[in-house]
Formats: C-alpha cells, structure tokens, sequence
C-alpha cells in the first residue's frame, strides 16, 4: 500500500471520529474548564494589585524564615524537607537577583499556559475513543466491509490508531484557541511574558514561554497514547468497549501509585507505569532511579507498538465469518 493510500486511510478515519455527536461533545467539554480558568484568572487578577507592590518583601520574609527552619529541623526529617524547600529559597532569591516577580502577569501567553492543564483531560478523551472505535464498526455494520485481504486489514487497523494521535493534537490545538479566546477577553492582546523558572540539577535556570508553552501541551503524548494503545489493543481482542474503557481508565488513574508501590525494585524502571509522568523531567535528571527522559521516551515506545503489533496481528488473522 503506497503511503498517499495510507494517509487517505487515515483521513478517512478522523472523517467518521468527526461526524459523530461525541466528537462535538467533546470539544464543547474541553471549553467549559477553560471558562472556569478565566473566572479565577479574572479574581486573581482583580485581587493582585497590592501583593505585586510587596513582592520583594515578601519573598525576603519567606526565605527567612526558610533559614530558621532548617536550621531547626531534626536531622532525621532533614533529607525529604531541605529538598523542598530549597528550591524554594533558591527560586526566591533567583527572583529577587533578577527582579522576577512571582505574581501573575495576566497576559494573553500567561493564561494559554495556564490552559495547559487542561490537557490532563485528553488522556481520558482519547481512551474513550480508541475503545470506541471497532464497536462502532460493528455497530454501523461496516466491520465486514475492513475484513480484506490481511495486508490491508493490518494498515486499516494502524490507520485508526494514527487517527487517535492526530486527535491529541486536534484537541490540544482546541484548548490553546480556547485560552486564547479566553485570554483575550479578559487581559486583551497583551503577549508580555516573564521567563518560565525551573530548578534543573540543583540550579535555577530561565526557559521562553513559547517553549514552555510547547513542552506542556506536549508532554503528555507519549504517556496517553501508551494507555490510547492499552484501550484500542482490549478493545480489539475482548470485541467490547465497556471493558477496554474501564480497564484502561482505571490503569491511567492509578499509573501514579502502582508507580510509587513498585518504585523501590530494580526491574520496575522497565515498567511503562515508571515512565507515564514525563513532568518529573522538567526538573532535569529523576534522581531516585537515575533515569532519563530518553530511557521514558524508548519505554513507552517499544510498549506501544507491543500493544499495536500484536493487536495489529490478531485483527489481520480475525474470520470473517466470525463477526
């Protein structure tokens, strides 16, 4: 199959993902947090008059009394306290060297970065979707019309799961005009930014807020389309959506703990749970584990294509009869 047939798969996919009644349900969804952002972006707004005036002063109070308390905390609870709270005292004093201020500048950029959270909705949008997607098959009574000859069964197959990632970018492209909008409205066309501050390998370093902004929306791809992956490989071998849907949401809600649970055995960097929460990179080096953000990267992949090849396979060799 030459690649311009393959992208019209693909193409073909999103067309029937866009005439249904959830697609437009779901971009009406993701709008309504945006608005809630807006309302406390507004309040904030309305109430930081007087803490911007005393920043200065405020962080200089804080960091002292950072110093006190950890030249008073018990050595024992020192490690997991000092940790915390210097970088706090770094961040402040970084602010005050170079005359950031902490308070938010309510600006167009400032409020699309602020709608990035709301990113956190995809994962659970697209699990919704993928576990969907051959269900509808069978309910529109097309599934018969995919069974071809194995070859074209297989990039049939792969072309609904490249449809999943384009619609992680769709959606997240909705939030970012939605904040926009949002912004807008409430700050008017104001793009002014302050860097982004972070705390890599003990230092504080600046990042642009277009970079930032872009790390955000994308920092959670890799880690949904693992669990996109989980959905769509159930949903393809049980033949039902409830199941793979409820499987998979309830992996993607306890990724974190069963993360935390395992986090003290050596074999548990090779589990994808070690590696759903790329965010801990932003921060440089995971130095519990001594893991990096490409050996994340490398895991989550070879699980995906584990879960779409085999899935992949079983669809290529499923009877027709059998449907």
């Amino acid at each position: 199959m030459s690649l311009s047939n393959f992208i019209r798969l693909i193409e073909n996919e999103l067309r029937k993902i866009f005439v249904q009644k959830s697609f437009i349900i779901t971009l009406i969804l993701l709008f309504i947090p945006i608005i809630v952002l807006g309302r406390w972006d507004y309040v904030e707004k309305e109430s930081g008059a007087a803490k911007a005036e005393n920043w200065r002063t405020e962080l200089k109070i804080e960091n002292k009394k950072i110093e006190e308390a950890l030249a008073e905390q018990n050595s024992s609870d020192l490690p997991a306290f000092a940790k915390e709270q210097k970088e706090t005292y770094e961040f402040n004093k970084y602010r005050l060297a170079h005359n950031i201020s902490p308070i938010q500048q309510h600006t167009v950029l400032d409020f699309m970065k602020k709608g990035a959270i709301v990113t956190n909705f995809i994962g659970i949008l697209l699990i919704y979707f993928a576990s969907n997607m051959m269900s509808k098959e069978h309910q529109w009574k097309t599934i018969n019309f995919l069974l071809v000859k194995p070859s074209t069964r297989r990039m049939i197959y792969y072309a609904k799961f490249l449809s999943l990632v384009v619609l992680y970018f769709i959606f997240s492209f909705a939030i970012i005009i939605y904040s926009f909008i949002i912004g807008s409205a409430l700050n008017g066309l104001d793009f002014s930014a302050q860097p982004v501050l972070q705390y890599v390998n003990n230092h504080v370093v600046e990042q642009g807020i277009l970079p930032s902004l872009l790390n955000d929306y994308l920092i959670n791809l890799l880690p949904y389309l693992f669990f996109v992956a989980v959905a769509y490989f159930l949903s393809t071998v049980l033949r039902t959506s409830s199941i793979s849907l409820l499987i998979s949401i309830i992996l993607l809600a306890t990724s974190d703990v069963i993360a935390t649970l395992l986090r003290t055995k050596n074999w548990s960097k090779f589990l994808p749970f070690m590696h759903t929460d790329l965010t801990v990179y932003t921060k440089g080096i995971n130095i519990e584990n001594g893991m990096r953000i490409e050996f994340s990267i490398a895991v989550l992949v070879v699980y995906i294509l584990l879960f779409l090849v085999t899935a992949g396979e079983l669809f290529k060799k499923r009877d027709v009869a059998g449907q």
